[in-house]
């Protein structure tokens, strides 16, 4: 089960994706969703450029005004969305059978805020943004490597039914088992599930089997899939192999190798986080 949804959202970060993905699991689990909204310390905020807050007269009153605008903003659309969706603010006569949804506001820097909420949290959904988006690389960062829960990442375009077809990305690592586990309440809910590893090396080396075979003994029927032609890099086969089977999500281990290999070498990670339209729940 996932009982608690944390959505982190701040200036900058998009929020309706992230809650509508969320809703769509919590109504499958009865879950409670926590809307964070991580407002900005101003001292820090005048601390990283005080030149340019000096030079355009900005004192930290006028930022906190604007950040409270921004606040203020959120909460309304938020409330909007839960009123639409007649999403209750509290559980219903304490009864765990329903979903309900809750604001939260923090004033702290936003990897503070999503590691200390994330610990505490079942899955972590945010909108998958541009990776020159450093609010968002920020908020993906303390979600993976911070809470040591799944990241869940939706894009901004429109999507289906997350569980009708769920994929796995396995290669055997540490990372990928992660994933596979926590991920483990949507793939018991998921209409189908399937395997993808890359065709690299021996046939008889290849980690999948395994996989299947532990995932039977939790109910789960779990279909391998192979790229039906090498596409020339790993990330590359499997979003091609996605896009050909229709899956829904992908679920994957984040990062199987440094950060910094990937960054100048690239990476199946990088590649998805980029590419990928469909929702992917990552886990580190």
């Amino acid at each position: 089960m996932m009982r608690t949804i944390l959505v982190p959202l701040a200036p900058g970060l998009a929020s309706q994706p992230a809650l509508d993905a969320a809703l769509a699991i919590a109504k499958r689990m009865n879950s409670h969703i926590r809307a964070l909204y991580v407002r900005p310390d101003p001292d820090a905020a005048i601390g990283y450029f005080p030149e340019i807050a000096a030079t355009a007269k900005i004192d930290r009153d006028a930022i906190a005004s604007e950040d409270q605008k921004a606040a203020e903003g959120a909460r309304a659309r938020f409330d909007a969305w839960r009123s639409q969706h007649g999403i209750p603010e509290t559980l219903a006569d304490g009864r765990l059978d329903t979903c309900f949804a809750t604001w939260t506001e923090q004033t702290c820097e936003i990897e503070t805020a999503v590691t200390h909420f994330g610990r505490v949290s079942d899955l972590i959904v945010m909108t998958r943004r541009h990776p020159a988006d450093t609010m968002a690389a920020r908020c993906l960062d303390s979600a993976l490597f911070g809470s040591g829960r799944p990241a869940l990442l939706v894009p901004n375009a429109p999507f289906g039914d997350m569980l009708s077809h769920v994929m796995i990305a396995w290669n055997g690592s540490l990372e990928a088992s992660h994933a596979v586990f926590a991920a483990m309440p949507l793939l018991r809910a998921a209409q189908w599930v399937s395997t993808f590893y890359s065709p690299e090396g021996e046939p008889e080396k290849q980690p999948g089997a395994e996989l299947v075979e532990a995932l039977s003994w939790y109910g789960i029927r779990v279909h391998e899939e192979r790229p039906s032609k090498a596409a020339g890099s790993v990330g590359a086969d499997l979003l091609k192999t996605a896009h050909r089977v229709e899956a829904t999500m992908i679920v994957m281990g984040a990062y199987t190798h440094s950060r910094l290999r990937q960054a100048f070498l690239g990476g199946v990670t990088r590649r998805v986080l980029q590419e990928a339209p469909i929702p992917v729940l990552m886990c580190h």
